[in-house]
């Protein structure tokens, strides 16, 4: 069973920020593994790293989590997922375009753009649905 981190980081246009992941070739939440379960420094740790922010100007609260299983893309078999979810309120203001950070893409997607891109729902349609339940 795995642990992660979903930072769900929403602007003033109702729109959510995703990354480009690679190896998913997908666009993804900012998450990220955590050994103990939650675990809200953990997350607020990638953020600052990924969108080189001071971690003083990252508030996370955790929302909620769900344990399922799926198909791991990456893996290429069904694993157990634990995903902890975070409401993620950044003390600073973010590009609202499409940007770049250390060659990394970040878009913003609406939720009904999120449902609609075959690709994100394939890899991660049970994550945006989760993060609906909890009011994200």
């Amino acid at each position: 069973m795995t642990n992660h981190a979903i930072g769900v980081i929403k602007n003033e246009k109702n729109q959510y920020l995703q990354y480009f992941d690679e190896r998913w070739n997908c666009w993804l939440f900012i998450n990220c593994k955590l050994p103990n379960g939650d675990d809200s420094e953990a997350i607020k740790k990638e953020i600052q790293n990924k969108l080189k922010i001071d971690n003083n100007l990252i508030e996370a609260r955790c929302v909620g989590y769900k344990r399922h299983r799926k198909f791991s893309e990456s893996a290429k078999k069904e694993k157990e997922y634990v995903h902890y979810f975070y409401d993620i309120h950044l003390n600073t203001r973010l590009n609202l375009d499409d940007f770049e950070i250390d060659g990394i893409l970040y878009k913003w997607y609406t939720y009904e753009e999120l449902m609609k891109d075959s690709r994100i729902q394939k890899v991660n349609g049970d994550v945006i649905g989760f993060m609906k339940e909890f009011g994200l």
